[in-house]
């Protein structure tokens, strides 16, 4: 490898730069220890701060997860139909996309029809055999003690257990989401993840990036094995099991089977959980010898498995320790709930897959050491993770002044509003009118924009948005008639409804914090930037051009974002009421409004406010009205997406699709509602200046020439990928 030189951080004048020559008043042993020990400190709050950044944008990294693990599944797919049958890379991860949504839309539909209406009756007859074994125990003759202790603990399981389902129906929404979004984002992957993975790794060593990429190949090869066969032994057993419980003669053996599937996708915990629960349900309804039998049948279905089944499905899938298994599945269940405990042991097999090439990249294998004691590959990882955390403590700080009370709605919305007038002010100014009199002008004829929206928002909106989710309530009552998800739904409702009326008692703050901003707007377009030439004044001459060509590009791009966002929201809401007009459904003026608002939300809010329009006409249309819907709604999406917004914005907004499908909940995670509506143009503004900012602070290295990778690297392993290169294609 070869190592760029790095600065270590200022060192205390008393300690002496070599653990090897300690001064007089520092003991070697201290020396050497402190060496190590900051360097340690310094990983142990990268991880630390690692770990407090996924738990706040849970629902993004989620998503990405179920993405990257949908992907790895459907991966020999992808390669089968791109190199058998010679298909472009979109049209097989599309039809990898579509068999993977039905894949998972038939699971979650099984479980709620034929799993979720039986809880009730399910957990009844566990609570019967949990008797029943209690009787059985003491007829046996065991210590009362002894008895009483393994009674407890079956009620306490009994008892948590409604508690575990009810959890899990609390996080429907959240889950659905990442679903969701994970969907979106598998396809991506699955079409550009060599191209992602080169950018990513172009600025690594030529060798570490190398490895890297032949890692992530047998990585995405080993995990998705994994994957498939977790699948496959899932089915295979809740297609045993059920028969056994259909041949004794146990009453609900389809839900139970049902259960024997989910279950079994959370490792050795969830078989043994679900074999507990089908033998209390068998003993309390046909009698302990059935319960016995068919334990006895688990068993050795379960070694037939081990034996026979599992060469053919885990012949070429990573392994995971069960006492790995053991730890990171109660983790993630502990910080991530339902989805997390699914998602553990896929994660844990991906580190362990990724490892070495994190050893090549880090230089683990070095025996040499900085000064005494010290590895050189600690040394690399503290040296760059100490600026690696300045730089996210630069970010928090900056996230947090954005989104800071003081800085929110006005100074917001006067910002956005500026850039995106200035270009109309400067023409004001072309034609003579001063610098005041052209932002004057600008500002009321936006204000009067922004006041006329608002106008018909508070009237259209704000005062028939429970009509709308009623009438949504409503479809989802007639697709949805099991009472579980009736109820999630409206408290759903009780939510919106209180919002909505939120939104008309703080009209007068809405008006105030309006006025604040067209002030705002003023001041900005008219000295704005005098500001920045004085700011730029200040700037080294060698460095002003760049960072004044960066701030150019940056005003430029949140201009096109703005205007052009807008103007394609607005589109998208005309369309909506004419055809809603057109198919003699009720609210096309609100739900026209709701579609331009949630234009500014990329992709999310569209798919929100269609899923409402669909319930809409489900609540009050006939059969083909709702066809109707759904064709028209699928027509304006591909008018949108594919001519109306590449020609409004051109490349303004040129950010990957997948980059724009996460934008949203992380937003949201860091400024709600103005996070939602700022991230995507904040991270055009980045993408389109960070070059150029981070070359004031100092050369950026040349990216190596990216290397044509074989195509059927992925089915390689690492060791006979030495022959040459590989790419992740998923």
């Amino acid at each position: 490898m070869h190592e760029s030189p790095v600065a270590a951080p200022p060192t205390d004048p008393a300690v002496p730069s070599d653990p090897a020559r300690p001064s007089v008043a520092v003991p070697a042993w201290v020396a050497g220890a402190a060496a190590v020990g900051w360097r340690v400190l310094v990983l142990v709050a990268l991880v630390f701060v690692a770990a407090q950044i996924v738990l706040a944008l849970s629902t993004a990294v989620l998503a990405v997860l179920v993405g990257v693990f949908v992907a790895a599944t459907f991966s020999p797919l992808v390669s089968a139909l791109r190199g058998r049958a010679g298909w472009s890379a979109g049209m097989a991860s599309g039809v990898a996309s579509v068999l993977a949504l039905a894949t998972v839309l038939g699971a979650a539909i099984l479980v709620i029809l034929a799993f979720l209406p039986y809880v009730g009756e399910l957990v009844a007859l566990a609570s019967l055999g949990t008797d029943g074994v209690a009787r059985q125990l003491a007829h046996l003759g065991l210590p009362s003690p002894v008895v009483d202790a393994i009674q407890r603990s079956l009620v306490e399981v009994q008892t948590a257990a409604p508690g575990l389902v009810q959890t899990a129906l609390a996080s429907v929404g959240t889950i659905v989401t990442i679903l969701v979004l994970g969907g979106f984002l598998a396809f991506y992957l699955m079409a550009d993840a060599d191209r992602a993975l080169s950018a990513a790794t172009e600025d690594l060593d030529p060798e570490a990036a190398t490895e890297v990429r032949r890692r992530a190949a047998w990585a995405t090869r080993e995990v998705g094995a994994y994957l498939r066969a977790n699948v496959l032994t899932a089915v295979s057993n809740a297609i045993t099991q059920g028969a056994y419980l259909a041949l004794l003669g146990v009453p609900l053996a389809g839900p139970l089977a049902v259960f024997v599937f989910v279950a079994a996708f959370v490792p050795y915990l969830g078989a043994i959980l679900a074999a507990g629960v089908l033998a209390l349900i068998t003993s309390a309804t046909v009698g302990p010898q059935s319960a016995v039998i068919l334990l006895v049948l688990i068993g050795a279905t379960a070694i037939v498995q081990r034996r026979v089944v599992d060469r053919l499905v885990y012949d070429r899938a990573l392994r995971v320790h069960p006492a790995l298994v053991l730890l990171v599945a109660p983790a993630g269940a502990a910080l991530f709930g339902v989805v997390g405990l699914l998602l553990a042991v896929p994660v844990a097999a991906a580190v362990l897959a990724f490892l070495p090439a994190i050893a090549e990249v880090v230089g683990a294998n070095e025996r040499r050491t900085v000064g005494a004691v010290v590895p050189p590959w600690l040394d690399r990882v503290a040296q760059l993770g100490w600026r690696i955390l300045v730089l996210v403590g630069i970010l928090v700080v900056a996230a947090q002044v954005v989104v800071a009370p003081f800085l929110t709605a006005p100074v917001v919305v006067a910002l956005v509003i500026a850039c995106a007038a200035k270009p109309a002010s400067d023409a004001l100014r072309d034609r003579g009118l001063d610098r005041t009199a052209a932002a004057l002008a600008v500002t009321i004829l936006s204000g009067i924009v922004v006041a006329a929206v608002l106008a018909v928002t508070l009237v259209s909106l704000a005062n028939q948005l429970p009509a709308i989710i009623d009438q949504a309530v409503g479809g989802a009552h007639r697709l949805l008639p099991d009472q579980v998800l009736a109820y999630l739904v409206g408290s759903i409702q009780l939510d919106v409804v209180g919002m909505s009326r939120g939104m008309v008692a703080n009209a007068v703050a809405v008006v105030g914090a309006l006025i604040t901003a067209a002030i705002l707007t003023f001041f900005f377009l008219r000295d704005g930037p005098g500001w920045w030439h004085a700011l730029l004044r200040r700037v080294p001459e060698a460095q002003r051009g760049r960072l004044g060509e960066s701030g150019a590009r940056a005003a430029a791009t949140l201009n096109g974002a703005t205007l052009g966002t807008g103007l394609v929201s607005a589109i998208a809401g005309v369309l909506q009421f004419v055809m809603l007009t057109i198919l003699g459904l009720p609210l096309a003026v609100p739900i026209g409004v709701l579609t331009f608002f949630s234009g500014f939300i990329p992709y999310v809010g569209n798919f929100i406010v269609t899923g409402v329009v669909v319930l809409l006409a489900v609540a009050v249309g006939e059969p083909t009205t709702v066809v109707a819907v759904a064709v028209l709604t699928v027509v304006n999406n591909i008018l949108i997406g594919n001519v109306v917004a590449p020609f409004v914005l051109g490349r303004t907004v040129n950010i990957h699709p997948a980059v724009v499908l996460l934008a949203a909940p992380v937003g949201a995670s860091i400024g709600g509602l103005i996070g939602m509506f700022l991230i995507v143009p904040a991270i055009a503004i980045v993408q389109v200046t960070w070059r150029s900012v981070a070359s004031l602070f100092g050369p950026l290295p040349i990216p190596p020439p990216r290397e044509q990778e074989p195509a059927d690297a992925v089915r390689d392993d690492p060791a006979a990928a030495q022959r040459g290169s590989t790419v992740m294609r998923i």
